[in-house]
C-alpha cells in the first residue's frame, strides 16, 4: 500500500496482533469497527482556511500586541472577555475566513456516520464544521464549546444567537463598534466556547464514559494532544482496542495558538501493538484511506454546508 500513507512502527512482516496500517485498511473495508471514536483538533480546519499557528510568527506577535493586552493569552481568558470582548473579537476577524466551508476529513466524519461504523466525534475546534459537514450536535462533544451557538451575556435577556447571525455581526465591525451586540437589550453577545478558566461542557464529562467503553476504534486526527484534559481521553478506550493517530507531529508536541501562549506539551504514549502513527496532512491521508478502502465516489458525493 504504497503513496502518502507512511506509517510509524509497523511493517509489513509485523508480530501477529500488531496493527499495520494494511490491516487497519482491511479491517475498514470488511466493516469490522461498529463503534468508532473520533478525537479531531486544529489540523483538520487548516485545508478550510482556519489557521493553527504551529509556527507563530512575529506577525501574530505584534497582532496581540496592538490589543494592549495584559498578558497575551488575555486574548482567551473569561475573566478579560467580560471587561473588555474587544481583542477576542478584532482577533476573530483575523484569523477566521470569511468563507466557512468543511473539508475532506470533515466530509469523511460524516461518511463514517451515514455507514453506520461512527460513534460519536469528540472535537477541540469551536469552528462548527463538524457540523456543516452534516453531522448532528448529538454526533458531535464539542469539547470547548462552539460558534455553532451564542448568546446575550445579560442575565436577565440571553438571548440566543445561530453561527449565522454571530458571523455576520463580527464581520461587521462597523455597524458595532467590533463587538456583537443582542438585538433585544443590545449587551455583548459571546460564542459558547470555553475560554481559559472555564470548565468544560457538562456534556463532555457526562458523555465519554459510556462512549470509550463501547469505543472498538479511535481515530485521533489533526490534534498534538497536548491540552488537558481532552488529551486524556486517549486512555479510556478498553484494553486491546486499536487507536489510530494521523498528524503532521508526533503526539504531544506544542502546536496551535494556545499551545505557543502556554508553551504547552505533554507525554502521551502511542507505542502499544494496537496502535498506529500515519504521518502527514489530514486530508491527504484520509483521501488515500477512502481510496484504497473503496469510498472515494462515497466521499465526493457527501453533500456539506457552506457559510459566506
Amino acid at each position: 500500500m504504497g503513496g502518502l500513507l507512511s506509517s510509524t512502527g509497523s511493517t509489513h512482516h509485523a508480530a501477529e496482533g500488531v496493527l499495520t496500517k494494511e490491516k487497519f485498511i482491511s479491517n475498514l473495508k470488511a466493516g469490522i469497527y461498529k463503534n468508532i471514536i473520533i478525537m479531531c483538533g486544529a489540523g483538520i480546519s487548516t485545508a478550510a482556511g482556519i489557521p493553527d499557528f504551529r509556527s507563530p510568527s512575529a506577525g501574530l506577535y505584534f497582532k496581540l500586541r496592538k490589543y494592549n493586552l495584559p498578558y497575551p493569552e488575555a486574548v482567551f481568558s473569561g475573566d478579560y472577555f467580560e471587561k473588555n470582548p474587544l481583542p477576542f473579537y478584532s482577533l476573530c476577524r483575523e484569523l477566521y475566513p470569511s468563507k466557512l466551508t468543511p473539508t475532506t476529513t470533515h466530509k469523511c466524519f460524516t461518511l463514517l456516520k451515514d455507514k453506520g461504523y461512527l460513534r460519536r466525534v469528540y472535537t477541540q475546534n469551536i469552528d462548527a464544521l463538524e457540523i456543516l459537514g452534516g453531522l448532528t450536535p448529538d454526533d458531535v462533544i464539542e469539547a470547548h464549546g462552539s460558534f455553532q451557538n451564542s448568546y446575550c451575556t445579560n442575565r436577565n435577556c440571553k438571548e440566543e444567537y445561530d453561527l449565522e447571525w454571530l458571523k455576520k455581526e463580527i464581520f461587521n465591525p462597523d455597524g458595532n463598534d467590533g463587538v456583537p451586540k443582542c438585538d433585544k437589550c443590545q449587551n455583548v453577545v459571546r460564542p459558547d466556547i470555553v475560554l481559559f478558566g472555564e470548565a468544560l461542557p457538562n456534556r463532555f464529562h457526562n458523555s465519554y464514559p459510556d462512549d470509550f467503553s463501547s469505543c472498538d476504534l479511535l481515530i485521533v486526527i489533526g490534534t498534538s494532544l497536548a491540552v488537558s484534559p481532552f488529551n486524556m481521553l486517549v486512555s479510556k478506550t478498553k484494553p486491546g482496542v486499536p487507536r489510530v493517530y494521523i498528524n503532521k507531529t508526533s503526539p504531544g508536541k506544542v502546536e496551535g495558538l494556545v499551545g505557543w501562549l502556554l508553551s504547552l506539551s505533554a507525554d502521551i504514549n502511542f507505542s502499544r501493538d494496537q496502535d498506529l502513527f500515519l504521518q502527514g496532512y489530514c486530508d491527504d491521508i484520509i483521501s488515500e484511506i477512502c481510496n484504497n478502502v473503496g469510498w472515494t465516489e462515497d466521499l465526493l458525493n457527501i453533500e456539506v454546508k457552506t457559510m459566506e
